[in-house]
């Protein structure tokens, strides 16, 4: 086609001119790149005073386009290695491979629901645990902090909440009502969770994070039981493999739903006065199917004295179900002493941990951003993006 003819077409021309230069412009990081080079400069024959000036990326685009992708292609590959530099190397020193690559294996295989402690929606605005349980005692006349302390010590949060709750019943629901409601941006690792689960979530938040976050992806969760909840068919839809939310502690917006204190706890799961768990209850024979059924994947939780994990011993005692391995992200315990405790009690419960460090950010607080870098490594294997060898 001669140039007479593109004039004539002008039309079909800058539609598919349009259409280039929005893909160009899509890969304006790369662009920069290339454009670190001095540009290509050439002189008018109209007007040899005149000089033209081309950018590396416009030339090798327009003019050479394979190479241009080319070009591409290598940067972003390199780009996503460096990207995972940090968390591979630490991976290697740490000596975690093993248990790093079965985890990758379950994410690619689909065998993954995330179990999501608060730890995830505190960057997100809203309180750890123990912080919720010590606002909430120091809003309460002729009751403070002292009170639960000793219970906070030993991680007996649920016979804490069950202080503060006999003490004044409706400002503990008012207080869980309006701390845990929508607040700002979701931010941190807890946006990897359309990533890594298919199926199923399991959360002891109160808030509604996860199920926004999903709503946002456009992916929203099919089916959910809130604590107590009654219907919903949930175990029904957990093994038809549809996405659902199973949250532990019930809905922040719900007080019928809470399982927050000692009384609530054993009324949704048994167990009272030693006797065993009551699986015929809907909460627990849930959780018990989500942990025979998949590889649960611990992130957000310190996994100390948890109910939840009194319900894994008493099926792994059992000995009536063959138990997939499950696996927890947990920040370094403080001395080796530690750390070898609480893997010999997570191993016994077939949840294999992953340790990371945590040094001090520049609040003085423990920086958790090598738990979002590793997640996304695993992520970026799961996919084959990144070799880790």
């Amino acid at each position: 086609m001669d140039i007479q003819k593109l004039r004539d077409n002008k039309l079909i021309v800058d539609k598919v001119e349009e259409a280039l230069q929005a893909a160009y412009s899509s890969n304006g990081e790369f662009n920069a790149v290339l454009d670190e080079a001095e540009p290509l400069s050439f002189k008018s024959l109209r007007d040899p005073e005149h000089e033209y000036l081309v950018k590396v990326s416009d030339a090798l685009y327009w003019v050479e386009r394979d190479a241009y992708l080319d070009e591409l292609d290598h940067w972003q590959g390199q780009r996503e290695v460096d990207q995972h530099e940090t968390a591979t190397a630490f991976i290697k020193r740490s000596d975690q491979q093993a248990v790093f690559l079965d985890l990758v294996d379950a994410i690619r295989s689909r065998r993954i629901a995330p179990f999501v402690g608060a730890g995830l929606s505190r960057p997100c605005g809203y309180p750890m645990w123990g912080e919720a349980l010590r606002k909430i005692a120091q809003k309460l006349d002729g009751l403070g902090v002292q009170n639960i302390e000793p219970l906070m010590a030993a991680y007996d949060y649920l016979q804490a909440a069950q202080v503060l709750h006999e003490a004044a019943a409706q400002q503990v629901q008012h207080f869980i009502k309006t701390e845990f409601r929508q607040r700002g941006a979701i931010t941190g690792p807890v946006t990897l969770l359309p990533e890594l689960a298919n199926g199923c979530i399991v959360t002891t938040n109160f808030d509604t994070v996860i199920e926004d976050l999903f709503r946002a992806k456009g992916q929203p969760l099919d089916g959910y039981m809130h604590g107590t909840q009654a219907g919903n068919n949930f175990v029904q839809r957990l093994l038809r493999g549809e996405r659902c939310i199973l949250k532990l502690h019930g809905d922040a917006g719900q007080a019928n739903t809470h399982v927050f204190t000692q009384a609530q706890y054993q009324a949704a799961y048994g167990g009272e006065g030693g006797e065993p768990l009551a699986f015929q209850k809907q909460l627990p024979r849930a959780l018990r199917q989500i942990f025979i059924s998949h590889s649960l994947l611990f992130l957000g939780c310190s996994l100390e004295q948890d109910k939840t994990l009194d319900l894994f011993k008493s099926v792994v005692e059992e000995g009536a179900f063959e138990i997939p391995d499950h696996f927890a992200l947990l920040n370094e315990p403080a001395t080796p002493h530690e750390r070898a405790r609480k893997e010999a009690r997570l191993l016994q419960l077939k949840i294999r941990p992953l340790w990371y460090e945590t040094p001090a950010g520049a609040d003085g607080k423990p920086d958790h951003g090598l738990l979002e870098q590793l997640l996304k490594l695993a992520i970026a294997v799961a996919r084959r993006q990144v070799v880790f060898a």
